[in-house]
Formats: C-alpha cells, sequence, structure tokens
C-alpha cells in the first residue's frame, strides 16, 4: 500500500538516465511505481513457480518430463536472479543511502555498502546454489544445494507489501527482540545446568552432559515437551515443571513485542493514508471554492447556460438586468 508521502517522493524525482529507471523498475513497485509494480507481481510469481517446483522436484515416481521440466526452470532462474542481482548492484547508487563524498567512491563503497545489505545478501545466496556445484562433488553439497534453493523463498519479502511490513516491524523492534532473545539464552543455560546437577546421577545417559541438558531445556521453556527426556527424580520434577510454567511466560513475551509492532505499523500506515485523502479533498474543496467564487461573479451578468450542439458557455442576461 502506497502512501502519500511515498507517492509525493516520486513525484518529485526527475527521471533522466537509463539507470535511474532501471533503479525505480526494480525497487518502486511497492511505492506505487506503475512499470514497478507490474515488475513486482511477474517476481513475485515467477518467486512462487520457483519455490513449487523446488518442493516438486523432492516428490519420487513422477514422469520424466516433469523433472525436465524442473530443471529447464532451474536455469531460467539463475539467468532471472543472476541479471536482477547484477543490475541491482549497478543501479543502488542512485539511492541516497549508498552515497559517499565523491563520484568514485560511491561507485565502489557504496555498491560494497549495498552488496553487504540484508536484501542483497538474499539474493545472493538465492543464486548461489547453481554455482555451488562447481566447487565441490553433487553428493557432497546435495543436502546443501536444496537448503539454497528454497532460500529463494525469502526473495518475496522484497516484492510483497505485507512482507515489507513484516520486516518493518522486526526492524523496529529489533532491540527489544535481541533483549529477549538474549534472555531466553540465559534461562536456558541456567535452567540446563542445573537440571544436569539434579538428574545426572539418575540419569547419566540422557544428562550426561550441560549441552545434552540443553535439548531439555529447549523442548521444555518452549512448553513443546516430546518426552523424549524428561526428569524422574522427585527435585527434578519440581524443577522441571517450574521451568515449564517460567518458558510460558518468556516464551509469549516476543509474541506480544511482535503483535503490537504489527498493530503500530498498520495503524501507521492507515494514519498516512487518510492524511494523503485529507490533502486531496483539500485541493479540491478549494478548487471548487474558486470555481464557485468565478461562477458567483459571473452570475451577475445572467444566467450561465451550455449550448448542447458546441459546449459553447454563454450568459443569458436576467430580466431584472
Amino acid at each position: 500500500m502506497a502512501t502519500g508521502g511515498a507517492f509525493r517522493e516520486f513525484e518529485n524525482r526527475v527521471i533522466i538516465t537509463p539507470r535511474q529507471k532501471i533503479y525505480n523498475l526494480l525497487n518502486r513497485g511497492i511505492e506505487g511505481y506503475g512499470p514497478g509494480r507490474i515488475f513486482n507481481s511477474l517476481m513475485f510469481l515467477f518467486i512462487t513457480v520457483i519455490i513449487v517446483n523446488v518442493i516438486i522436484q523432492t516428490v519420487q515416481g513422477l514422469p520424466a518430463t516433469v523433472y525436465l521440466f524442473g530443471r529447464l526452470l532451474d536455469s531460467l532462474a539463475v539467468i532471472v536472479f543472476t541479471t536482477e542481482y547484477i543490475l541491482r548492484v549497478w543501479t543502488c547508487v542512485e539511492n541516497p543511502e549508498y552515497h559517499k563524498k565523491n563520484a568514485a567512491e560511491t561507485a565502489i563503497v557504496g555498491r560494497l555498502s549495498y552488496m553487504v545489505s540484508g536484501m542483497a545478501i538474499i539474493d545472493l545466496v538465492a543464486l548461489f546454489w547453481f554455482y555451488l556445484p562447481f566447487f565441490f562433488a553433487d553428493q557432497e553439497v546435495y543436502a546443501m544445494v536444496g537448503i539454497l534453493k528454497f532460500f529463494t523463498i525469502f526473495k518475496l519479502i522484497r516484492y510483497s507489501p505485507s512482507l515489507h511490513v513484516i520486516a518493518r516491524v522486526f526492524n523496529a523492534k529489533r532491540r527489544q527482540l535481541a533483549m529477549m532473545f538474549y534472555i531466553i539464552l540465559f534461562l536456558l543455560v541456567v535452567t540446563s545446568a542445573i537440571m544436569f546437577y539434579i538428574e545426572h546421577q539418575a540419569q547419566p545417559e540422557k544428562f550426561a552432559s550441560i549441552p545434552d541438558a540443553m535439548w531439555w531445556a529447549v523442548i521444555t521453556l518452549t512448553t513443546v515437551g516430546y518426552g523424549d527426556v524428561y526428569p524422574i527424580t522427585p527435585l527434578g520434577k519440581f524443577f522441571g515443571g517450574l521451568s515449564a510454567l517460567l518458558g510460558v511466560g518468556v516464551i509469549a513475551l516476543p509474541a506480544g513485542i511482535l503483535a503490537s509492532a504489527f498493530m503500530e505499523e498498520v495503524s501507521k500506515e492507515a494514519k498516512e493514508e487518510d492524511e494523503h485523502i485529507e490533502e486531496f479533498k483539500d485541493e479540491s474543496d478549494d478548487t471548487h471554492g474558486e470555481k464557485t467564487g468565478d461562477d458567483t461573479e459571473n452570475n451577475s451578468h445572467g444566467t450561465k447556460c451550455t449550448c448542447p450542439e458546441c459546449g459553447h458557455e454563454f450568459f443569458l442576461p436576467d430580466e431584472n438586468n
């Protein structure tokens, strides 16, 4: 959803060079730029097809033509994603975020800064799976290739307004989430250490070390409770129950932070859209007011009429005049 500010920012931008045109095509679809929106829709559809293809390729017993078509899609994906990545690196200097002191520094340091950004790394990883077998045997990298191919799904973040909102939510609350992650990690270490010393004598094979006890701590704090590792001593059961109750509250905190941040982001977008509509109404009212004033002045000369044949406007004098 494009906001009024985003539209005004784009309208004030003068497109001169081919690089600027390509930059707007690649990056401004979310803001409402027409060709960019078409490009976003096509890329979203193409990436979705690629993900479906990755899933289908894992199914055994399908006709050979299906696997052949899948390999052709993979080749097409590499061409499209490689071209897109090169164009994004070339046009990224149009973004003021990557402007440096001079043109030469912008061309090199600015582009390097973009290449280490989050979405650029995702783009690079999403196409790296194709080049990986050139350096390693296929058997050695089979699992890695599959993971990297499925990593393409994260490219959807760039082309989906909804995923943009989620990304902004995580970015806005990154400090709070980092703090909660540290608290969870702290509790994980403490509870696993305590449970190791409580249960090690009774279950030396399951609580063989603190790292082994961390598996129990993870499934307990997250309240999953697989049941493969659990305390059997009275003290261990008491501490296990206490840890489970503690996990309910601690693990729920990040969800609350994200939920409130999401509502704030949605409310912010709605407010910006309402402001844009109000500005448009004010402009329309001002224009209407000017026209009304003109009409009032013209009415002093008579009744305003329009010729039904040619559309020419004229005034008929009133009888009082």
